[in-house]
């Protein structure tokens, strides 16, 4: 009897240490969990592969690259409902993320090329939810900003 309880006893201490030692092997293997979860409710809409600078096309690609340990960035530029500037009223806001920090974002009037609002990626990589300021009136916007893989150049149609 007393043989037994020592095999269940080590037996018990043997599976223990397996799942600690598990638990570092597994992280090894390089997935990325907030990448996966930044895919979700439509997430991918605004996400593009770092190492190609291509969208993804569905949530499940999306969240499969990340959970391989694949790098992502996102880019946003959102029509959103038209809000009152000093040029009268514009539209247009945009936001970022795991951009090349330093660079340059702007946004520029497609018909005039004026730019419309411009501004600098912070350290973090991030470009922060900031109004766009495209003039009703005027036509498109373009949203072009550095990202690892190349500038992208986002494209809006105008809702006023």
């Amino acid at each position: 009897m007393h043989r037994l309880r020592c095999l269940v006893v080590i037996g018990a201490l043997a599976a223990a240490l397996s799942v600690v030692a598990a638990g570092p092997a597994a992280a090894a293997k390089g997935g990325n969990s907030d990448n996966a979860h930044a895919c979700q409710h439509g997430g991918h809409e605004n996400r593009f592969e770092a190492e190609t600078g291509d969208p993804f096309k569905n949530a499940g690609d999306c969240t499969s690259h990340g959970a391989q340990g694949g790098e992502s960035y996102s880019l946003q530029f959102l029509t959103l409902p038209t809000y009152p500037c000093p040029a009268g009223t514009c539209w247009g806001v945009v936001a970022g993320s795991n951009l090349i920090p330093r660079t340059l974002w702007a946004v520029l009037e497609v018909n005039t090329g004026a730019p419309a609002s411009e501004g600098n990626v912070g350290l973090d990589g991030s470009l922060p939810m900031t109004r766009a300021n495209l003039r009703c009136g005027k036509g498109d916007g373009q949203l072009q900003a550095e990202t690892p893989s190349g500038t992208v150049f986002i494209n809006r149609n105008a809702p006023c």
